[in-house]
Formats: C-alpha cells, sequence, structure tokens
C-alpha cells in the first residue's frame, strides 16, 4: 500500500542527480583513458599550453593588458563587435543548437512534471558553466592582482555580460524558431527587432562612412592615427546613440576598481534582468523550439558519424546541390568525389568560402581606399593569413583518412589497390584547401585593379602569383600526406573520425601540428633548395625564374610523394580493423 504521506521526488533534485551521474561518468571514461601514452601526452601539452596562454602574460606584464582594456579605441570596438553580433543574430538567425538538450535531458526532463519555464531554467542553468569557465579565462587574462577588488569586480562584470549575450541569443533564437513555426504571423514578432537592430548596426555604419575623408586623410600617419580616428567617428551622436546600451553592459568591466563601478554594475545588472524577464515571457514557444533543436541536432550529428557530413537541407527540404558525378569514369574520382560532397554538404565549406571570398573583397576595397598604408598593412595580413593557413589547415580540413578510418571494414571492400584510396583521400582535402588559400590572392588582385601601379610599387609580378598557384597544391599534397600518413602509422595517437576527445584534444592538436611540421620542412630541403639554386643561377628573382623555380620545386615534391603513397598503399593494406577500432 502506498503511503499518502509518500513525497514525490522534487524536479530540482532529479536534475542535480542527472547531471551529477552525467559528471561522475564522464569522468571515469576520462581516467579509463589514462593508460594510453597518447591521452597522457595530450593532456600535459594540453596544460602547458594554457599555463602560457593564461597565466606566462599576467607574471610578465599583468596591468598592461588591463589597461588596454580600458582604452577608448577598445572599449568602442568591443561595444561595435558586440552589437554586430547581436544584430546577426536577429538579422541572419542564430545557431539554433543553442536551444538544443541533450538526448538524456529530452528523455527525462521534457516528459517529467516540470514546467516550461523549468526548462528555461535549467537550459539556462547548463549555459552558467561555459559562462563560468569564460569568465575565470578573461578574468585571469586581464586580472593585474588577483588580490586586489578590482579583479573581482570586473570578473562580475565579465559574468555580467556573457550572461546577458547568451539569454539575448537564446531568445532570438526562441523568436525565430516561433516565427518559422508559424509562418507570417509569427515573422512580425522578429520583424519588430529586426528593424531596431537594422538600425543600430545602419548608425554605425553611417558614423564609419561619414569618417572615411579623415581615414584617409589619417593613413599616412599610422596604425595608431587611423584607430583613434575610427574612435572618434564611432564617438560621434548618432553611432554613439547606438552603441549606448552595449557601453551600459561593458561598463561593469571597465569601471572596475573606481567609485564609477557601482552604478555601472546596477546598470548592467538591469539589463541583464530585463533579458531574464523576457527570456522566461518565451516559456510557450521554448519547448516546441528546444525539441526541434535537439532533434536537428541529433540527425545532423548521425548523418556526420555516417560520413555523410550532415547532409544540409534546403527550405524546400531537397539536398543541397553538389557537383554531378558521371556513372562511368575511375573510381578514385569518386572517392575523393564523396569527400567533396562531404565538405559541401556537411562541412559548410562553400557557405564559409563565399563568405571569405565576399568579405576580403570588401576589406580590399575599403582599407585600398580609406589609404595606402592600411591597404599595405592589410595585404600583409592576408599574406600572412596565407601563410599560417598552409599549416593550421590540415587540423580542420578533414575530409581524408582520418575521417573515414574508423570505417576502414568499408574501404577495405572496395575493389582498388590502397595507394589508390590513400590517394584519393588525399587528393580530395589538397584540392579544397589550395582553393581556399587561392581565395587570398583576391587582395592583392583587387587592390592591383583599382590602382596599377601598385604592382610595380610593392615589387610583386605575374609570375609570383602564377608561382603561388602552382606551390600552394604541391605545399597541401605534402601536409595532407604526412597527416593522412599518420593517421595509418599510428591510430591511437591520431584523433579519427568526428568524435572529440575533450581536454587532451588541445594537446593533440599541437602534437600533430609539431610533428607535421618537422617532417614536412624535412622533406622541403631538397625541393627548396634546388628551387633557389634556380633562382640564383638566373640573377632573377621576381620574373618568370621564379615559376620555374616553383615549378621545379613541386614536381620535386610530387616524385618524393609517389613512393610514399605507394608505401602508404601498402601499409592500408596491411591494416587491421581491430587496430583502429581499439585505438582510443
Amino acid at each position: 500500500m502506498i503511503d499518502g504521506r509518500q513525497r514525490h521526488p522534487a524536479p530540482a533534485a532529479a536534475l542535480l542527480f542527472l547531471y551529477a551521474r552525467s559528471f561522475v561518468n564522464r569522468a571515469r571514461s576520462q581516467a579509463a583513458r589514462i593508460r594510453s601514452p597518447r591521452y597522457i601526452v595530450a593532456v600535459v601539452l594540453g596544460v602547458l599550453y594554457l599555463y602560457w596562454a593564461l597565466f606566462r602574460n599576467t607574471q610578465a606584464n599583468g596591468p598592461s593588458l588591463t589597461q588596454l582594456l580600458r582604452a577608448d579605441t577598445t572599449v568602442v570596438l568591443v561595444s561595435t563587435l558586440v552589437l554586430l553580433s547581436s544584430a546577426r543574430w536577429w538579422l541572419f538567425g542564430a545557431d539554433r543548437s543553442v536551444l538544443a538538450f541533450t538526448p538524456s535531458e529530452v528523455q527525462f526532463l521534457f516528459p517529467a512534471p516540470i514546467s516550461r519555464r523549468g526548462l528555461v531554467h535549467t537550459k539556462l542553468l547548463r549555459m552558467q558553466l561555459a559562462i563560468f569557465v569564460n569568465t575565470i579565462v578573461f578574468s585571469v587574462i586581464f586580472r593585474g592582482n588577483a588580490g586586489e577588488l578590482a579583479t573581482w569586480e570586473r570578473a562580475l562584470g565579465w559574468w555580467l555580460l556573457f550572461s546577458t549575450l547568451s539569454m539575448h541569443r537564446v531568445g532570438a533564437s526562441i523568436v525565430r524558431a516561433s516565427a518559422v513555426e508559424h509562418g507570417r504571423a509569427g515573422w512580425r514578432r522578429v520583424l519588430v527587432p529586426g528593424i531596431i537592430f537594422a538600425g543600430l548596426v545602419g548608425a554605425v555604419v553611417f558614423g564609419i562612412v561619414t569618417a572615411i575623408p579623415d581615414l584617409r586623410d589619417a593613413g599616412d600617419g599610422g596604425i595608431t592615427v587611423v584607430m583613434r580616428t575610427l574612435t572618434d567617428a564611432l564617438q560621434s551622436p548618432i553611432p554613439a546613440a547606438a552603441l549606448f546600451p552595449v557601453r551600459l553592459l561593458i561598463d561593469p568591466i571597465v569601471r572596475a576598481g573606481t567609485p564609477a563601478w557601482s552604478v555601472a554594475l546596477l546598470w548592467g545588472t538591469l539589463i541583464a534582468l530585463g533579458h531574464y524577464l523576457w527570456l522566461v515571457r518565451l516559456d510557450s514557444a521554448f519547448e516546441e523550439a528546444a525539441l526541434e533543436a535537439t532533434q536537428h541536432r541529433a540527425a545532423r550529428l548521425e548523418r556526420f558519424r555516417a560520413s555523410q557530413m550532415g547532409q544540409a537541407r534546403s527550405r524546400k527540404g531537397t539536398l543541397v546541390a553538389v557537383p554531378s558525378l558521371a556513372l562511368h569514369g575511375r573510381p578514385e574520382v569518386a572517392i575523393a568525389w564523396k569527400n567533396v560532397a562531404a565538405a559541401l554538404r556537411g562541412g559548410a565549406w562553400k557557405t564559409q568560402l563565399i563568405t571569405f571570398v565576399v568579405g576580403l573583397t570588401a576589406l580590399a576595397l575599403i582599407t585600398r581606399q580609406a589609404s595606402p598604408r592600411a591597404g599595405d598593412a592589410f595585404m600583409g595580413v592576408a599574406i600572412g593569413w596565407g601563410a599560417m593557413l598552409l599549416f593550421i589547415g590540415p587540423l580542420w580540413m578533414r575530409f581524408d583518412l582520418r575521417l573515414d578510418l574508423p570505417r576502414l571494414a568499408v574501404l577495405k571492400t572496395y575493389p582498388l589497390d590502397g595507394w589508390r584510396i590513400v590517394a584519393a583521400e588525399i587528393a580530395a582535402v589538397t584540392v579544397l584547401h589550395s582553393i581556399t588559400i587561392w581565395a587570398l590572392l583576391l587582395v592583392p588582385v583587387v587592390m592591383f585593379l583599382q590602382d596599377p601601379g601598385l604592382l610595380v610599387q610593392s615589387g610583386a609580378t605575374v609570375p609570383m602569383l602564377v608561382s603561388v598557384m602552382v606551390g600552394v597544391p604541391a605545399f597541401n599534397a605534402l601536409m595532407f600526406t604526412i597527416q593522412n600518413g599518420t593517421a595509418l602509422l599510428f591510430p591511437a595517437w591520431v584523433r579519427l573520425g568526428t568524435e572529440s576527445r575533450g581536454f587532451e584534444t588541445m594537446g593533440q592538436n599541437l602534437l600533430t601540428t609539431a610533428a607535421t611540421t618537422l617532417v614536412a620542412a624535412v622533406a622541403l630541403v631538397f625541393p627548396v633548395g634546388a628551387g633557389a639554386l634556380v633562382l640564383w643561377l638566373a640573377n632573377d628573382w621576381g620574373g618568370w625564374s621564379v615559376l620555374a623555380a616553383t615549378t621545379l620545386a613541386a614536381t620535386i615534391i610530387a616524385v618524393e610523394l609517389w613512393p610514399v603513397l605507394r608505401w602508404l598503399g601498402t601499409v592500408f593494406e596491411q591494416t587491421d580493423v581491430n587496430e583502429v577500432a581499439a585505438a582510443p
């Protein structure tokens, strides 16, 4: 007989039990991998990197970063970035994954006797973990002295900023998701905030456009004068009024340690409280939007793991278009096509490339028109960015064996030699990443079209640009061959598939980057030496000899990679499926 006085567990207690057990189970799974040398080394490297990134600068010269944070230029630029981010959520849509719950939360919380408002509070509670981590990180970076009261005041300001932005993002996602669900009536709810944020962004753009003549004149004085002029433009009445609400939210961080901090904290708290009250009033639409976001994330993750890479669908429900493949042809092309299709669908490579191209073109036009020195600085940034992408690109462009090795049993059923499969896997990512880096050439091309005389003044020549087109694919092929070879030879030391292994991933990426760079440096000794010899003999460092030297170096790299690919094919054929499956 059930005692009538028996009390049911409170939802808060059940929720606490769920999170506590999830934390314990995750900790156990992490501890179980301590037996893996790869895990230990990666964790140590990750800890050392975090120590260097977070603590070393504060020990060496901590107050300088705090002073930089309080500078007018920093405050104005940060306020502008925060406003643009918030406007993007309303004008272009926020990522609805912010509304998603984990499968266990959906199973235990949604059928439970918890109100929709309780689900909203659950989401806010889960978000506090990431907010807390970010607060600690930024407080350490800009701490100055942990024993000072200003440090704790600044930390509270960071918490208010991150919490408010998180609530604003969730609210924007709920409203837009509800608009999609309710059609025309729902979109009316988005119209008002969309118009408001469009007006705020327009006010900021107006302030910058009206200051273009001053920015052009300031370009002769260097980057410091340009930033000061830009700050003055954004502090003019119209853009300053648009940035005023954001400034109120940032003031508790900037005014820490001053008598004005209490007033700034009051305003920041009122803004955060207003966001909270607005968010809990959206509880009627939260449950449906959260369920849809959860299902979307789960389906995408499942397709991603199945190597369909999250086949993104258009609003009409059709799959995102990918290049057509002929019914007849070489099978290696089909394997490469599969990886290209994966990047276009689930990897969002096409969208990122279009954004990349449009953004670079616009910045090249704006900076060159603003001032020649600003244009030259941006060109230098683009060149440095391209050089960086050559080395770090293979870490995130993973549509190759590192993604497909967990399905080695399927790959072995292909009626192809092992080296052909390996070569096809490498070829796809080589082409994709080469196109990404080639896009950076838009910067000098756009600037040269604006000012043809710049081509002569910069010392750049057409052969140099063509040499970049020739040399980039050869270098990418070398880097991706090393990455895929490492995955074949040492599967236990490389992150395979799409799963992130947790904290040690940072250290693992550092280890992989260091090893790849070292091997690439050795492999490039002879190609670079042969190319330099051609330039020295021709005594022409800017003409067509540069293209001849680059072509020779690329040919030597191809000759080096040929026996390596044949050998990796043999390794692929001899690799046992259980060896990859047993890799932690």
